[in-house]
């Protein structure tokens, strides 16, 4: 399978610190799950989209969303799954717990890719890679690094020498930095849902 536009949903999280005894991606927000939301996100500026989550955890897929099977050793596990299962021009990857994001904010990130290797939001200073867009060779030097032993997407993600979006950046993007707000306790839940 080869796509233009890749969507690589991480939905790996256990969920353990939400409390809820159910994978995070299956936490409900204004009626609908962190997977289903996310999904949707995706779908509306990818071509295609996969989710990558252990095989042991049990996720009822939206429509038109593919199932990959990651080694459920972190992120960059569940990226290189993707990097050697489908070729792509271009990726976005999401975290599941990014509920406030928007599409357009994702678009936005293709959008900035243009001859780079990634795109990468930096709220506060600390570089997000989970809320990302990737080149295709990009991808290929993440997957080369969890082959190589590695387990941190944020040290593999540096050695792209990616564009970091500070602060006034990501203020203009749409929906601005309040979209890269992430769910991981039931507090961030119950904030992420007044805000939804």
């Amino acid at each position: 399978m080869s796509v233009l536009n890749l969507g690589i949903l991480l939905a790996g999280g256990r969920g353990e610190r939400l409390g809820l005894g159910r994978p995070k991606a299956l936490a409900e927000l204004k009626g609908a799950t962190l997977l289903e939301r996310a999904c949707r996100k995706l779908t509306g500026v990818c071509d295609a989209v996969v989710v990558a989550a252990p095989a042991e955890m049990a996720l009822p897929l939206p429509e038109g969303a593919r199932r990959l099977l990651d080694p459920g050793l972190g992120p960059l596990g569940g990226v290189a799954v993707a990097a050697q299962s489908i070729v792509c021009e271009r990726a976005v990857v999401l975290g599941v717990d990014f509920p406030l994001l928007e599409a357009a904010t994702l678009a936005t990130l293709l959008d900035r890719l243009k001859g780079r290797a990634a795109v990468v939001p930096a709220p506060g200073g600390r570089a997000q890679p989970l809320v990302a867009a990737y080149s295709a060779a990009a991808l290929e030097r993440l997957s080369q690094a969890f082959g190589r032993g590695g387990r941190s997407i944020v040290a593999a993600l540096h050695a792209l020498d990616p564009l970091l979006l500070d602060d006034a950046e990501l203020a203009k993007l749409p929906g601005g930095r309040e979209g890269f707000f992430d769910v991981d306790t039931p507090e961030e839940l119950a904030q992420a849902e007044e805000r939804a």
